[in-house]
C-alpha cells in the first residue's frame, strides 16, 4: 500500500488545481524558500484528519483556504484528496484505490469522503488505523520530529511501537468499550438510588394513594348525595305548595258553600220562627264549622310562612350559583383574552412566514438570473477558447513565415556574397552588376519589412493570448462564484419549500388536518392564491386571521372535517365549502374605485384558479386597496366611514371609524 496520488484545489498556495502524481520509489519535492513544499505535507495531514490550525500552520482552520492576491480573488473552498494503492487488501475496504477527501469552505462547514461516499472523521481515523498512516503514526515525519520521538515520554514512544504492531485499533475499541461500561455502570448506580429512595417511600405513598382514592369516592358521592337532596327538597317544595294552592282553594269553596248556607239559615230563620230551636242548633254546627275552617286556614297559614322561608333559602342558593356564573364568566373573559393575544401571535408568525416567502421569490429569481449568467459565461467563454485557438494557430503560421522568411533572408546573404564574389572576378560592365545587386538589396529589403510585420504581429497575437487567459482565468471565478451562490440559494429554497410542505406557521390544528390528507381537503387560502410582491402586506392584513381558513369541496367533507376534529380533540378550524360560498352582494360604491390612491378592490388584485374565484371574492370583495394612509383617510371622510379599506403598509380601515396598524 502506498500513495499514488494527491490532488490539491483552493488549499493554502495551490489555487489552481494541482495533481501530483507518486511513482513508485522515491518522489522528492525540491524549491528555493517559500515555493510551497510545505504545504504539501501540510495538506496531507490535513486530508488525514488533523484538527490543530497551530500543525498547520495557521492561527484558525480557515487559513487553510487560498487567500487570494492582488490579482486574484480568494477561493471559497479548499479541496485535498489522497489516492492510495489499496491492491494489497491492507485497508478493510473492497477498493484497489482508496480516495480520501476533505473538503472545507469559508463558513466553517468541512465533509469528509472516502471514494466520492459522505463520512465521518472518526471513520478516516479507524480506517487508517494500525497501518502507520495518520496524524499522530510515524507514516509523517517532519523537521524535529525524530528529536521530538527520541526525547519524548516512554508513554509516547510506547503508542508509536503499538501503532506500528498494529494494535492502536484494537486497544481504542477496548476503551470505548470500558468507556461505555463505565457509564452504563454509572446509570445502574443511579437507578439503584432511585429504587432504593422510591422503595422506601411506597408503604407512605401507598397509604396517601388509598386516603386520597376514598376521599374522592366520598367528595363524588357527597356531591352526587348533596345535589339529590337538593333536588329532593325542591321537589317537595313545589309539591307543598301546589298541595297548599289546592287546599286554599278547597277553603275559599268551602267558605262560599258556607256563606250560601248561612243565607239560606237566615231566610228559613225568618221565614220560620217555628224552627228556631232547629236553627239555633243547626247555627251552632255551623258557627263550629267556621271556627274549625278558621283553625285548619291558620295551620295552613303557618305552612305557607315555612314554605316562604324555603323559598328564600332557595334564592339564597340561586345568589350562590350565580356567583360561580359570574366566576366562570370571569375565566372566560380571561380565555378569551389569551386567544386574542394568541391570535395576535398568529398574525406577527404569518407576517414572518411571508417575509420568508418574499425572500424566497428574490432567492428563485437570483437563482435564475445567475444561471442564465453562468448560461452567457459559458458561451462567452467558448468562444474565448475558439479564439485562442486560432489565435495559437496563428501564432504557429506566423512562426513558419518567420522562419521560412529567415531562411530565405540567409539563403539571399549567401546568394549576394556568392554574386559579388562571381562579378568580381568577371569581366563585366559596372552597371549591369550594379543595377542587380540594387534589385537583390531592395527585394531583401522588402523581405526584412515583411519579417519585421511578422513578428509585430506575433506580438500582437501573444498579447493577446495572455489577455484571453486573464478572461478566462476571471470568468472562471465568477463562475465559481456564481455556482457557490446558486447552489446556497437552491439549499433555502429546498428549506423554505420544505417548511411550506410541513404547513409551519399554522396553528396546530390546520397543520394536523393538512398532514392527515383528508379526502375533500383542497388547502388553506394561502394555498389557492397568489399575490404580487406589491400587495403582499396589504392582502395578509385583509385576509388577517382567514389566511388559515380551509378550502374544502362541499359541506360533506367540512363536516368529516370537523368530526374527526371533535373525536380527536385537536381543536376548532373555519372551512370554506366550494358548494356553499355563496357569491357577495357587488360593490355598490363603485365611485370609490376612481378616487385619489384607490388601487382597487383586493379580489381584484390577486391571481387564483377561476373555480376558486367564489372564495377570493367572499374574502376580498369588498375590501379596497389605497396606496397610503393619507389617501385612505381622505376616502374613509369621504363616504362617511362606510368602506373597509387597507394600505399597502398593512392600515386597516373599517367601517364605524376604526383604524388599525402598526
Amino acid at each position: 500500500m502506498y500513495f499514488k496520488r494527491i490532488e490539491m484545489q483552493g488549499f493554502k498556495s495551490f489555487a489552481d488545481p494541482v495533481n501530483i502524481e507518486l511513482n513508485d520509489g522515491v518522489t522528492c519535492i525540491i524549491g528555493p524558500n517559500g515555493s510551497g513544499k510545505s504545504n504539501i505535507s501540510d495538506a496531507l495531514r490535513w486530508v488525514l484528519g488533523e484538527q490543530s490550525s497551530r500543525q498547520l500552520r495557521g492561527s484558525k482552520m480557515q487559513d487553510v483556504i487560498f487567500a487570494g492576491t492582488a490579482t486574484r480573488k480568494p477561493k471559497g473552498m479548499a479541496e485535498v484528496t489522497l489516492v492510495i494503492d489499496n491492491s494489497a487488501g491492507i485497508l478493510p475496504l473492497e477498493y484497489n484505490e482508496v480516495a480520501v477527501t476533505r473538503r472545507m469552505y469559508r463558513s466553517g462547514e468541512s465533509e469528509y469522503l472516502i471514494n466520492g461516499n459522505p463520512c465521518r472523521l472518526r471513520d478516516i481515523r479507524e480506517l487508517f488505523m494500525d497501518t502507520g498512516i495518520g496524524v499522530e503514526g510515524y507514516s509523517i515525519i517532519g523537521q524535529g520530529k525524530i528529536a521530538d520521538i527520541v526525547s519524548s515520554k516512554p508513554e509516547s514512544r510506547r503508542e508509536i511501537f503499538e501503532e506500528a504492531a498494529g494494535v492502536v485499533l484494537y486497544k481504542t475499541r477496548k476503551n470505548e468499550a470500558e468507556n461505555k461500561l463505565k457509564a452504563a455502570t454509572l446509570d445502574l448506580d443511579r437507578v439503584r438510588d432511585i429504587i432504593n429512595e422510591i422503595e422506601g417511600r411506597i408503604d407512605g405513598l401507598k397509604d396517601e394513594s388509598e386516603k386520597a382514592t376514598e376521599y374522592l369516592e366520598l367528595k363524588s358521592r357527597y356531591k352526587t348525595l348533596g345535589i339529590n337532596i337538593i333536588l329532593h327538597n325542591l321537589e317537595k317544595l313545589e309539591s307543598d305548595i301546589s298541595s297548599g294552592k289546592e287546599e286554599m282553594q278547597a277553603l275559599k269553596q268551602s267558605i262560599e258553600e258556607t256563606s250560601a248556607k248561612l243565607n239560606v239559615m237566615d231566610e228559613e230563620i225568618e221565614n220560620t220562627r217555628l224552627a228556631d230551636a232547629d236553627l239555633n242548633e243547626k247555627y251552632a254546627e255551623a258557627n263550629a264549622k267556621l271556627l274549625s275552617t278558621i283553625d285548619e286556614l291558620g295551620v295552613i297559614t303557618s305552612g305557607g310562612k315555612i314554605n316562604h322561608e324555603r323559598l328564600i333559602n332557595i334564592e339564597k342558593e340561586l345568589e350562590r350559583i350565580d356567583l360561580e356564573l359570574s366566576g366562570a364568566a370571569e375565566k372566560l373573559a380571561a380565555e378569551r383574552e389569551e386567544l386574542s393575544r394568541l391570535e395576535e401571535n398568529e398574525k406577527v408568525v404569518n407576517s414572518e412566514v411571508d417575509a420568508v416567502r418574499s425572500e424566497l421569490d428574490k432567492a428563485v429569481m437570483e437563482y435564475n438570473e445567475h444561471s442564465r449568467r453562468n448560461t452567457d459565461i459559458n458561451i462567452a467563454s467558448e468562444k474565448l477558447k475558439d479564439e485562442i485557438i486560432s489565435l495559437t494557430n496563428q501564432n504557429v503560421q506566423r512562426n513558419a513565415e518567420i522562419n521560412t522568411l529567415s531562411s530565405y533572408k540567409n539563403t539571399l546573404e549567401e546568394r549576394r556574397e556568392t554574386l559579388t564574389d562571381d562579378y568580381e572576378g568577371r569581366d563585366r560592365t559596372e552597371s549591369d552588376n550594379r543595377a542587380r545587386l540594387s534589385d537583390l538589396t531592395s527585394d531583401l529589403q522588402k523581405k526584412e519589412e515583411a519579417l519585421n510585420n511578422s513578428k509585430a504581429r506575433l506580438d500582437e497575437v501573444s498579447d493577446n493570448i495572455i489577455s484571453a487567459s486573464e478572461s478566462i482565468e476571471r470568468i472562471n471565478s465568477e463562475i465559481d462564484e456564481i455556482s457557490h451562490k446558486s447552489a446556497h440559494a437552491a439549499a433555502r429554497r429546498n428549506t423554505i419549500e420544505e417548511m411550506e410542505a410541513n404547513y409551519e406557521g399554522y396553528n396546530n390544528t390546520v397543520r394536523t388536518l393538512m398532514q392527515r390528507n383528508q379526502s375533500g381537503i383542497i388547502g388553506t387560502v394561502s394555498d389557492i392564491i397568489e399575490v404580487p410582491a406589491d400587495y403582499v402586506t396589504a392582502v395578509e392584513t385583509a385576509l388577517g386571521g382567514a389566511l388559515q381558513h380551509i378550502v374544502c369541496k362541499d359541506d360533506a367533507s367540512a363536516k368529516a372535517a370537523i368530526n374527526w376534529l371533535k373525536s380527536s380533540k385537536s381543536g376548532r378550524a373555519t372551512f370554506l365549502p366550494l358548494s356553499g360560498i355563496s357569491k357577495p352582494q357587488p360593490f355598490r360604491e363603485k365611485k370609490a374605485l376612481s378616487e385619489p390612491g384607490v388601487i382597487g378592490l383586493a379580489d381584484t388584485l390577486v391571481m387564483t384558479e377561476e373555480k376558486y374565484r367564489p372564495v377570493a371574492s367572499f374574502l376580498l370583495g369588498r375590501i379596497l386597496i389605497v396606496d397610503s394612509f393619507e389617501h385612505a383617510a381622505a376616502v374613509s371622510r369621504k363616504y362617511n366611514r362606510s368602506l373597509r379599506m387597507v394600505t399597502l403598509e398593512g392600515e386597516l380601515f373599517t367601517p364605524g371609524g376604526a383604524i388599525s396598524g402598526g
